[in-house]
């Protein structure tokens, strides 16, 4: 099996959703513009169309003429087309002179075509400017050494984050992130979705996407968690009975050695007949026992509500990651399920609001 990597996996997904398409762009990896370049200068180096035969009638001969040169200057203007298409497509910002050299080049050439009918221009300035945009070599362009290697380094880095965390789950033995459940991966993924935020050239539907989905995952994740911890639920609790568990909530067998021990000074007393000590020890493990099933009770109600709680959530990642619910709707529900902001990070909520409304 070949190896895996965060730029493989990125090129497998701009194969299939062209939405990533500007992003390789602007870090200077777009192969199909210098593919669109040759093809312009093949265009133009096409030989022109003979000019016709002359019959000696001048009405004749000058409405072939007149045919004649706008079939002449039709020939090149389909290569003018795609020149300027060429420069629609996403590319380096950097290169943005370049591109306003070509058009002024591309309208030179009209007007010398318009102005010297059936005369072939020269083509070499313009050829010359095509194979300096895609290929970012022109001398009056100056990009930094490292600029492109750092955005694709970015690119790798932030809009492929989501990925390798996928990738990394998905492998049992694979570490390369922090588990889900766990505060460096919080923490992880928050400073990931910052650098996201703090980037607007890397701003694309499909890796807010990304991002957005990963959060609900972590945070469901945190909810089911949750939801089965009984000591966690009873710690919410508002009125709880008196228990050594209160105070020593990391012993795990706290309230069992207190009533252990609470039973066994019950038993001496009831056998020392000192009825002054045996009664009270008596009400009270009584009285326990039934705020403990009382307790007991509404753990598991609350148990149940927070379950019920993950499912929803659930249900709303899995509509949210087939496009049947808007940002502005999940936007709301999140904010009504997690009001303490226990489970989503901020950055999820400014990450929601990027492409509402679009």
């Amino acid at each position: 099996m070949a190896e895996w990597g965060v730029w493989k996996a990125l090129e497998q997904a701009r194969q299939k959703k062209r939405e990533l398409d500007p992003l390789f762009a602007r870090a200077g990896v777009a192969p199909e513009l210098e593919t669109n370049a040759n093809r312009i200068c093949l265009d133009l180096k096409r030989s022109p169309p003979t000019p016709p035969l002359l019959t000696g009638d001048k009405t004749r001969d000058a409405e072939a003429m007149g045919m004649y040169y706008d079939g002449y200057a039709r020939q090149y203007e389909e290569a003018f087309y795609k020149a300027e298409n060429l420069l629609r497509f996403a590319w380096v910002p950097e290169a943005a002179p370049i591109g306003a050299a070509i058009t002024e080049e591309v309208a030179r050439l009209r007007n010398q075509l318009k102005n010297e009918q059936g005369k072939t221009p020269d083509f070499s300035m313009m050829e010359k400017l095509l194979f300096h945009y895609v290929r970012l070599d022109h001398p009056d362009l100056a990009l930094a050494p490292d600029l492109l290697s750092n955005r694709r380094r970015e690119l790798t880095d932030v809009a492929g984050y989501p990925l390798l965390v996928e990738h990394a789950h998905g492998e049992s033995q694979n570490d390369s992130v922090p588990p889900l459940l766990s505060e460096a991966f919080r923490v992880q993924l928050s400073e990931h979705m910052q650098r996201y935020l703090a980037s607007p050239w890397l701003y694309c539907p499909l890796i807010s996407q990304w991002y957005v989905t990963l959060a609900l995952d972590t945070g469901l994740a945190r909810k089911k968690h949750d939801a089965l911890d009984d000591q966690l639920t009873a710690s919410l609790l508002k009125r709880r009975w008196p228990s050594l568990s209160n105070w020593l909530p990391n012993f795990e067998f706290a309230d069992q050695c207190w009533y252990i021990g609470l039973a066994l000074l019950a038993l001496i007393c009831l056998f020392m007949e000192w009825w002054w000590a045996a009664a009270p020890l008596v009400i009270w493990l009584h009285l326990s026992r039934g705020a403990h099933q009382r307790e007991r009770k509404e753990v598991e109600d609350r148990r149940a509500f927070y379950l019920g709680q993950a499912q929803q959530l659930k249900r709303t990642r899995d509509r949210f990651a087939v496009g049947q619910i808007s940002l502005e709707k999940l936007a709301f529900q999140l904010r009504h399920w997690d009001e303490k902001g226990e489970y989503f990070e901020p950055e999820l909520f400014d990450l929601l609001a990027l492409h509402q409304h679009q």
